[in-house]
């Protein structure tokens, strides 16, 4: 297996302040661990039966979701409902009748749980009542280890003494509460109520009480935030009390209305990097000279109860429960996402059905992968331990890109170890995107090399897509070493037919009256999409110019060698797609036939698509026999100096001319021309059949 190219985004910048520039920035929070996608229709019965296998082993962790919320965070992307006491009511009866179709289940209920997480949304939403009701009903069904962390989350507003006194009757042991700032301004700006003064007593009241686990969570790099406001949160914090504080940076989501706000310079703008490192150097020396254990990269705990189970656990790859609408979580390996919209949950809910909306198969190294995980949330790797989950031999094929970070001081190898350093920890994400994309590759090559072993191109591209189910045929392809074109050719007819490009005004003309559609371009690397129908175009210096009100461009005809017709399934899903190949047999692109609501292929494009790839066919066919028939009798390949010395035309070659003019349209969709009538035995005296071609010089020709 050839070695991985390394790029600057796996390997980091050198740099005299690796903190600041190592990375130009963070682009996600979390690492996924999915597999192939599971088909909708197969989800229910795997779900149940991984249900009833006995539990396995290891920590188990449970997540129950409260999907409402009093106002909507302008950081937050993922506002489900306004909370209202109607819609609590009912959800909660729901929630509680799906935890009580967990019972009897042993894959779920056949071991302890070393945690569960009630979140949201917000949480202390809930009444004091239903917070009773519903943590009695969590251990009344999921059984819990003797020290089990159970966690409620909450936020400042609404959160009474009323409320934290049935969560500590209930049996919650562990609070996390949504702190953000102590900054009134930039509280109100994230669109939090209450003011810093407010809070800060609020959190000390809890601590007073020293019943349970407070921990709050403070982010750094708001826009508008300073180093001297971070550090005033910072004092602020510790003087509460509190026994746990998360440090989040926050990632400014471009949908979320902060973002908007942001780009349209309503906002100040977040601190640079430089800035953000600062603020976290801050964190890590404050809560050090007080004392705070440090649990994670992101974590300290000051009270001794504190472990960080719940978070840790749940990057490691334990099994994860989930409970309600819009949880996410694992069983056995396998992703569980359940229904986020809440009529769709409730519904599935009073049908006695596991509310479910997505699941995954486990990667195929997705023991591994969730053991790099846990690592880096700690700040280090056991190269040895990776041994025990499928890492072997990782340390060896991984060591140039941990030489690479070494080098650009974003860690440090001590034997079995690969500690980060305090720039490694801040750009621990970065680093963690750079081994699963070495490891990604490394995974392609290999199943790229098994699927090479087989003789059959057909039987390559299956296993290899089989292998990759989120890999488009394209992708596929080229692991094989195979052009667009070459991908296509290999399949066989019941997949893909080949057209000639020369069709290409009439397939323009056609797809103006399909509908909606889908267009996807893709360019080195990147992939673009526009939906909705595609635009009418006219002729202009040589090109064939979209003037749609959302899709634009410039379409040379000429370049446009094959038109393919492509009907593969893609993750167990009918498809049908037309693919315009150049002469090098790249894709310029390809257009999608659109669905309905329930996901299905639209009939009247369905029946569009196949007569024109019955026109398309039957036309090349004809001018495959008419150009067979204007051949030599000799079978030599050089034409005759005039049409007198060709052979006669045979009768199919009319009535396949005949057939290929009455396909045709009668007047040009582009240009208006009228096509003229063949001759009326059909043939010119020299059986040679001709039409009058319009500007564009291509719609109407017949074999000429």
């Amino acid at each position: 297996m050839s070695p991985v190219s390394l790029t600057e985004q796996m390997t980091g910048r050198h740099s005299p302040e690796p903190m600041h520039s190592a990375f130009t920035r963070k682009e996600t929070a979390h690492i996924q661990v999915m597999g192939a996608p599971v088909a909708s229709e197969d989800q229910a019965a795997l779900w149940q039966q991984l249900c009833q296998r006995p539990a396995k082993p290891g920590p188990r962790l449970a997540y129950v979701h409260i999907p409402f919320c009093r106002t909507r965070c302008s950081y937050c992307a993922f506002f489900q409902n306004r909370s209202s006491d109607d819609k609590i009511a009912g959800y909660l009866q729901a929630l509680l009748r799906e935890l009580e179709m967990a019972k009897g289940q042993p894959g779920i209920v056949g071991a302890p749980f070393d945690g569960i997480y009630v979140g949201g949304g917000t949480p202390s939403d809930l009444s004091p009542a239903q917070i009773l009701t519903l943590g009695e009903k969590l251990r009344s069904v999921l059984p819990l280890k003797t020290d089990a962390e159970i966690t409620f989350e909450a936020r400042f507003q609404g959160f009474d003494n009323d409320r934290f006194s049935a969560c500590l009757d209930a049996g919650f042991n562990r609070f996390s509460l949504g702190l953000q700032s102590f900054q009134t301004e930039l509280r109100q700006r994230l669109g939090r109520i209450d003011d810093g003064e407010t809070v800060r007593r609020r959190l000390e009241h809890f601590t007073r009480q020293d019943r349970a686990v407070i921990v709050a969570d403070l982010i750094y790099g708001l826009p508008g935030q300073t180093p001297a406001h971070w550090q005033s949160d910072l004092d602020t914090l510790v003087d509460t009390g509190v026994g746990g504080a998360d440090l989040y940076q926050l990632i400014l989501l471009p949908q979320s209305k902060l973002g908007r706000d942001v780009n349209k310079g309503l906002v100040a703008p977040p601190p640079g990097t430089e800035e953000k490192a600062a603020m976290f150097n801050a964190g890590i020396e404050t809560l050090s000279r007080h004392h705070f254990n440090r649990l994670s990269v992101s974590h300290w705990g000051r009270d001794r109860r504190e472990r960080n189970r719940y978070n840790h656990l749940s990057k490691a790859g334990a099994d994860l429960i989930p409970f309600g609408s819009g949880a996410g979580g694992r069983i056995a390996g396998h992703g569980v996402m359940t229904e986020r919209k809440l009529c769709h949950y409730l519904d599935k809910i009073a049908a006695g059905e596991k509310p479910l909306v997505m699941m995954t198969q486990p990667h195929a190294e997705h023991r591994m992968r969730f053991a790099l995980g846990a690592g880096f949330d700690l700040g280090y790797l056991d190269l040895d331990s990776l041994r025990q989950h499928g890492g072997e031999g990782l340390a060896s094929r991984a060591q140039p890109l941990f030489d690479a970070w070494q080098n650009n001081g974003l860690a440090q190898q001590d034997g079995r170890y690969l500690n980060l350093t305090a720039a490694g920890q801040f750009w621990n994400i970065n680093l963690q995107q750079a081994i699963t994309a070495f490891l990604d590759k490394q995974l392609e090559q290999q199943q790229s090399e098994q699927a090479r072993t087989m003789t059959d191109l057909y039987e390559q591209i299956n296993a290899l897509a089989k292998k990759q189910p989120l890999s488009s045929l394209a992708q596929v392809g080229r692991q094989l070493g195979l052009s667009e074109l070459a991908t296509i050719q290999a399949l066989p007819d019941s997949e893909a037919r080949i057209a000639d490009g020369r069709h290409f005004d009439r397939l323009m003309a056609a797809l103006t009256d399909f509908g909606p559609t889908t267009t996807v371009i893709e360019v080195a690397g990147q992939i673009l999409e526009y939906k909705g129908g595609f635009p009418e175009g006219s002729y202009g210096h040589g090109f064939y110019n979209l003037k749609g009100e959302h899709l634009r461009g410039h379409l040379n005809p000429k370049a446009v060698a094959k038109i393919a017709f492509v009907q593969r399934p893609f993750m167990r899903m009918e498809t049908r797609s037309l693919w315009l190949f150049d002469q090098q047999g790249q894709c310029s692109f390809k257009i999608y036939l659109g669905r309905d609501d329930e996901r299905q292929l639209l009939t009247c494009q369905v029946e569009k698509f196949h007569a024109l790839e019955a026109e398309f066919l039957a036309a090349d066919r004809a001018d495959s026999i008419d150009n067979a028939a204007r051949l030599p009798k000799d079978g030599s390949t050089t034409f005759a100096a005039n049409d007198d010395a060709l052979s006669p035309c045979p009768d199919e070659v009319v009535d396949a001319a005949k057939a290929q003019q009455q396909a045709l349209p009668k007047v040009c969709p582009i240009s208006g021309v009228k096509a003229s009538a063949l001759a009326a035995d059909g043939v010119e005296a020299n059986g040679d059949s001709r039409v009058r071609r319009c500007p564009m010089k291509r719609l109407l020709r017949v074999g000429s």
